[in-house]
């Protein structure tokens, strides 16, 4: 005789079987109803041997025994209908269990679910509040620092109070804007005299070059009337005056001074010209070369114009005017 073979399940199916067996109160009803259609007792098994033949009886005998037989008859099938009732009703319960449980299950499922999103929320949460109580540890420590710095900064009996130092700084800052409006006027009064020492330099420049003029035309005059006496001596055959004379030398004081007196004569404007100098035009010092020349005919050699008294005081304003009007610029 072969054996099955029998072997050990695993764990997962173990598990399986154990979950889909009935308990004992479940499975009853089922007991109950096989028991009542298969039981040796039960009305639809066939005897396995023939009855014996019955004793003859009388009619009533017979009669009787019938309603007994359709009594138990009757009394099995109420049995087995009150067993097969029993049965349906455990079929409800169990499927209602089932649904109940799968329900439950669902609702195990959506729970953990929302139990594993809080954990993880709380994970995260931990790590920022861990993060932020680092950052908070640093700014304690740091505020720390601070206070001690601060207590020995404001331990100091050498600082003036809070509203002493306040109101300093807000004088100072009056002080400040005072000055800068002071400088915006000064450097507007700035303009104002420059524009206005430009228009002295320029009606300075222009009155000499009116003075150069004016004192031009009177030498030219003189030079010419000295050549037409010149031709006119040469013509009436009378020789003329001696070029080594002491008329023509620029060294005679004679000479010297009769020209600087006709210069003087000539030249009214001259004390206009020592209150407005030009700083690129001023009048020449003395022992300097003069800054107008005398215009010469052709063929004459030049001669050094000579420095008067007069001229030479001129120049020496013109030259203290001057270092003032440098010192201003």
């Amino acid at each position: 005789m072969s054996g099955h073979p029998f072997g050990l399940l695993e764990q997962a199916d173990e598990d399986a079987l154990h979950t889909a067996r009935l308990l004992n109160v479940e499975e009853r009803p089922f007991a109950r109803v096989t028991k009542r259609l298969l039981g040796k007792d039960s009305l639809l098994r066939s005897p396995a041997q023939l009855p014996t033949p019955p004793p003859d009886d009388s009619g009533a005998d017979q009669d009787a025994e019938r309603q007994k037989q359709e009594q138990e008859r009757r009394q099995w099938r109420e049995d087995v209908m009150v067993d097969f009732a029993l049965l349906e009703s455990t079929f409800i319960r169990i499927q209602f269990l089932k649904d109940s449980n799968e329900k439950e299950r669902q609702r195990y499922a959506d729970e953990k679910t929302k139990i594993l999103d809080t954990a993880q929320a709380v994970r995260d949460n931990t790590a920022e509040l861990r993060i932020q109580l680092e950052e908070a540890q640093k700014t304690l420590t740091l505020r720390k620092e601070y206070d001690v710095l601060a207590e020995k900064i404001t331990g100091n009996r050498m600082l003036k109070p809070r509203e002493e130092q306040r109101a300093s700084l807000e004088k100072l800052n009056a002080e400040i804007s005072d000055l800068e409006h002071e400088g915006q006027e000064y450097e507007q009064t700035w303009i104002e005299r420059k524009e206005q020492f430009d228009n002295i330099m320029a009606a300075g420049k222009q009155m000499l070059r009116v003075i150069r003029g004016e004192k031009d035309e009177p030498e030219k005059d003189e030079i010419m009337e000295d050549g037409e006496a010149t031709k006119e001596n040469s013509r009436m055959g009378t020789p003329g005056p001696e070029m080594g004379g002491e008329d023509d030398d620029p060294s005679n004081p004679k000479r010297s001074r009769g020209a600087s007196q006709a210069t003087g004569a000539n030249t009214p404007a001259a004390g206009a010209t020592s209150q407005t100098p030009d700083l690129g035009d001023t009048v020449p010092a003395p022992g300097e070369k003069p800054l107008d020349t005398d215009m010469m005919e052709a063929g004459e050699t030049p001669q050094p114009a000579p420095v008067t008294e007069l001229e030479e005081g001129e120049a020496a304003e013109d030259s203290a005017e001057e270092g003032e009007h440098m010192d201003i610029t």
